[in-house]
């Protein structure tokens, strides 16, 4: 026996020792869930980061199908590759110009976020060159002090009307610093401050909301929300409220069962020793794919239920857990073990290792075998 794979076993190439699957099914329900809590505001997709490190070609095409029609990318690149395999929807660029870019915007219809002076000053120009207002979106620094224009600048933006009257200013937007906790009172001093500035444009459609921002209520969602973690279940939905799924499953391929003794250690730096006579499995995965070398004698994965310790420090290609106490008919060369599940969920095996889900999914590595469901 071993763990049954969301495809046929025999459907894999006989190479293959880690698998990442992802479940789109679990994706399109969470769009579903975040637009039906939204309406009638929008609910746009940020798949920056090559969607969150789970594949921004396969999770556009699928968001398309669900009538997405606004996304989010962080650079150009990732802009000009949404572009070339979707020809339609709005794309918006959070990073905005760099020097030369603007023909390239105006070339691939691609919608810069504006964070500076020197930005409307070249989106200024570029649309005095092609002899009409260009779409833009600008960015409001609103308390998190990276990208935007702050209060003094706001001020400033106005008196250069004749630079405004260039811009086509479709949207408006700011980014919350803490929406993931709902007590924190910078959320209420961001949104009204957010607030007055929406007002001074009138004809523009506003962004407030990310994930958590959708769920701190109406008053934050404005004519479009931006949800990018929430649409792979990388975020805790409150109570009382549509959970959202799980998308991910990470799989190791046994390459080798051992024997090891009481008082031998454990790879590099022998930074665990065996307490008792053991049987140790090597997976084929190690930081190289994206496991995280902070796991090392810090986490388990299972085996068809059964849990086993990481033992020894995670290396680029392996990784040894101890699973003496594991049936032996589940531990064999070429069985498989979960490190990343529905229990081993990745906010809460990010959790412990004191970092955050994103940070993993963004790391998987080109040699996982992708598998979508």
């Amino acid at each position: 026996m071993q763990p049954a794979l969301a495809i046929p076993e025999n459907s894999l190439p006989s190479y293959v020792t880690g698998v990442l699957e992802i479940d789109t099914r679990a994706i399109a329900q969470n769009y579903k869930t975040l637009q039906a809590f939204l309406t009638p505001s929008i609910c746009a997709a940020v798949l920056k980061a090559d969607a969150y490190g789970f594949g921004a070609k396969e999770i556009a095409s699928l968001l398309w199908q669900e009538d997405c029609k606004h996304f989010f990318v962080a650079h150009l690149e990732e802009g000009l590759s949404l572009r070339k395999q979707l020809k339609d929807p709005t794309i918006y660029v959070f990073s905005g110009l760099l020097p030369g870019t603007s023909d390239i915007f105006v070339e691939h219809k691609l919608i810069p976020v504006l964070n500076d002076f020197w930005m409307v000053n070249e989106w200024a120009k570029e649309a005095k060159k092609v002899n009409k207002a260009l779409p833009c979106a600008l960015h409001f620094d609103t308390g998190m002090h990276r990208n935007g224009f702050d209060q003094q600048h706001l001020a400033q933006l106005f008196d250069e009307i004749d630079l405004l009257n260039l811009l086509e200013v479709k949207l408006i937007l700011s980014h919350l610093v803490s929406s993931h906790d709902t007590q924190d009172p910078l959320n209420i001093k961001q949104n009204d401050l957010f607030n007055s500035i929406r007002k001074r444009f009138p004809k523009a459609k506003a962004s407030l909301a990310d994930t958590g921002g959708i769920y701190l209520g109406k008053s934050y969602h404005y004519d479009l929300a931006r949800p990018g973690k929430g649409l792979f279940g990388l975020f805790p939905s409150p109570k009382g409220t549509t959970p959202l799924q799980q998308c991910t499953k990470v799989r190791g391929r046994i390459i080798q069962v051992r024997s090891a003794h009481k008082g031998e250690s454990v790879g590099y730096g022998a930074t665990y020793v065996l307490s008792r006579e053991s049987k140790l499995a090597t997976l084929g995965i190690g930081f190289a794919d994206g496991y995280d070398r902070r796991f090392s004698n810090n986490a388990h994965v299972e085996i068809q239920g059964f849990k086993a310790p990481i033992v020894g420090r995670i290396s680029m290609d392996y990784t040894v857990i101890d699973v003496t106490d594991i049936p032996e008919i589940l531990c064999y060369t070429g069985g498989w073990a979960e490190l990343v599940n529905k229990t081993l969920t990745l906010d809460s095996i990010a959790h412990n290792i004191g970092t955050i889900s994103r940070e993993l999914s963004t790391g998987f590595g080109k040699r996982l075998y992708r598998v979508y469901l």
